[in-house]
Order: structure tokens, then sequence, then C-alpha cells
């Protein structure tokens, strides 16, 4: 994890773990035991002999499984999940690092549209983010739902708003359908590719991939496209870095999340979160205290009812995920206040 606050000197011994995070900073290498960071406007391409590098665009609709997609293709969990839509809000720069190449996934906002943007009071990256990121990929893929009886045959209006005519002809796209695993009836995939490949929704893709981003069905066979798919260019980031997200932007972001997957309907959008204490131990081992912000008693009540055993389900939750993105020790406290 690398902050963007004023500059640090880490000792690699103790503190690796702040090399895996990264937010618009340049490294420089003084010597084996000791990293100083600077703060930059923007990321310092790192030149190697021969090494490869791709960036990757995923679009589609709220909800569709972009985030749990890129968590698979990273073997990491960096951008928080949940079952409910709106869970990403901003986008992500996910990094995964195979001998000579680097892949940089942009995990988007659900696009939505105009009056969406404006009716349910969205920030303003849900528009922007998807945008910027088909402009700056080398390649895009649009992630549809094939569990979704009613959209699963199209690709989203918004979408196709989103890639203009100058952004179709100059790069590459790939349909990759997800949710497979939740099909009883496999002929639909056979149907699907015969629509994406002829009809009207084509987009004149290079390649249809069938997965499971839940399971990780298929998601081999995406990532080692991905590879052979790079080309010769520096690389952005470090080889130890995962995410342009700090550690602490990804523990609050992530018990944001799991407040969404177990409290009911709007209750959980209504909330604040904010990271009030983090600490990392001699052995890595994360320690972190969030507050969670209620409008009303009655939310109160609901999230510390039975003792406050709803919370303690959700910190533990959070814990394990935060565990397999940092690969170290988390224990985490949560709190609640009106």
């Amino acid at each position: 994890m690398l902050f963007t606050i004023e500059k640090y000197a880490i000792r690699v011994g103790s503190r690796y773990l702040r090399r895996y995070f990264s937010k618009n900073v340049d490294i420089a290498v003084n010597n084996t035991q000791e990293f100083v960071l600077q703060p930059e406007d923007s990321f310092t391409s790192i030149r190697r002999e021969g090494q490869k590098s791709l960036k990757i665009a995923l679009l589609g609709a709220p909800n569709v499984g972009k985030s749990t997609l890129v968590n698979q293709l990273i073997k990491r969990s960096v951008c928080p999940t949940s079952s409910k839509v709106h869970t990403t809000q901003a986008k992500t720069n996910a990094i995964y690092c195979e001998d000579d190449t680097q892949l940089i996934f942009m995990d988007t906002p659900g696009t939505v549209s105009e009056n969406e943007l404006k009716r349910y009071k969205l920030a303003n990256s849900f528009k922007t983010d998807p945008k910027v990121s088909s402009h700056t990929a080398d390649i895009i893929g649009i992630v549809q739902d094939t569990q979704n009886l009613y959209t699963r045959d199209k690709i989203n209006q918004n979408i196709l708003k989103l890639l203009t005519e100058d952004i179709r002809n100059k790069i590459p796209m790939i349909l990759i359908l997800n949710k497979v695993d939740k099909l009883k009836k496999k002929e639909i995939l056979l149907h699907l590719v015969n629509v994406f490949s002829k009809g009207k929704y084509s987009l004149n893709f290079h390649d249809i991939f069938m997965i499971s981003a839940l399971t990780g069905d298929g998601v081999d066979d995406l990532r080692t496209y991905f590879l052979d798919s790079a080309k010769p260019g520096d690389w952005q980031y470090q080889n130890n870095v995962y995410s342009n997200l700090t550690c602490e932007d990804i523990i609050q972001q992530t018990v944001r999340a799991k407040l969404l997957d177990n409290l009911p309907n709007e209750v959980p959008y209504c909330l604040q979160v904010r990271l009030e204490h983090f600490d990392v131990g001699p052995n890595d081992n994360i320690n972190a205290i969030i507050s969670v912000t209620c409008p009303t008693k009655r939310i109160v009540n609901l999230l510390l009812n039975g003792k406050g055993k709803r919370l303690k389900n959700i910190a533990v939750v959070a814990e394990k995920e935060l565990r397999y993105a940092f690969r170290t020790s988390v224990k985490l406290k949560i709190s609640v206040q009106l």
C-alpha cells in the first residue's frame, strides 16, 4: 500500500504490505533496504527490457459481475462486491503481473442513463469513468449477465451510446458472457453467441468468452487471452502493486459492500462509512476500526439487533475478504453511531 501523503521511507523487511497498493506515486529505489515514496500528479512508467502490458476496460450494466470478475482475474479481492446494484461507484485499477507481462484491469461503475444519474443522485463518476476507461483501453471487455431474462440478448443502450464509432474502429472488443453457472439450459448460450455474432448487437466482437466470475469457471482462459494479447510497452506499476487504491480505501469500501449485502432495501445506501483507525503491526497484521453513521435511531437498532450479532457477522465476512486481498491477518471493529 503506497500513500500520497508526505514523503515516507518504508523498510522492506517489516512493511512489505505498504508496497502492494498505490495511489499516484513515483517509487524511487535508493537501495535494497529502503523505498522513498514521492507524491506525483501521474504515474511514472517503469521501463524494463522486453516487457509487455495491456489495459483492459470492463464495461457492463449494473450488477453484471464486473468487480467479481476482476478479483478472480488478479487473484485478490481488491474490488469490493455485493449483490446490490451500484456497489462500485468509481473506476478502480487492478493490476496483475505474470512473467514479463502486466495487465491493468479497469473496473468501472455500471453504465447508467442521464435520467438514472439524476433520479438516484449518483456520483458523476458513473458517467465519466466508463467513458475515460473506454478511451484509454487497449481492449474493451463487455460483461453480459446471461441469467437476466430481459437483457441477456441485447447490449445495454447506455454502453452502445458510450462506444462511439471512433472507439469501435480503433479498440478491439470482446464479449464476456457471465453467470453461465446459473443457466440450466446450456443451449441458451449457443443462442446468445449466434445473436451477438450475427445480430445487430454484434459490435464486431473479436472473441466471445463464457465464464462464471463467482466460481472462477473459464476465468483462467480469459486471463491467458489477455496475457497473449499484451503488447511491448512500459509497465505503469511496480510488480508488487495490485491496486491504485490504498489499503484504507479497500477496507472502507469492503465494509460498505458487506453492509449492502446484509441490510434490507435502501437502508445501506444512506449510511456513512468512515475509517477511524488504521494500524499495521510488526508482523504486517492489520488492525482497523470503521465507524458507521446512521441517519435514524431505527437503523441504529437494526444494525445492533440481537446484541450486535448482525454487525459482528458483517465484520467477520469483511475480515475474510480483506485477508484474501492483503495476504495477512486482519482484525476489524465496526462501531455504529447516530
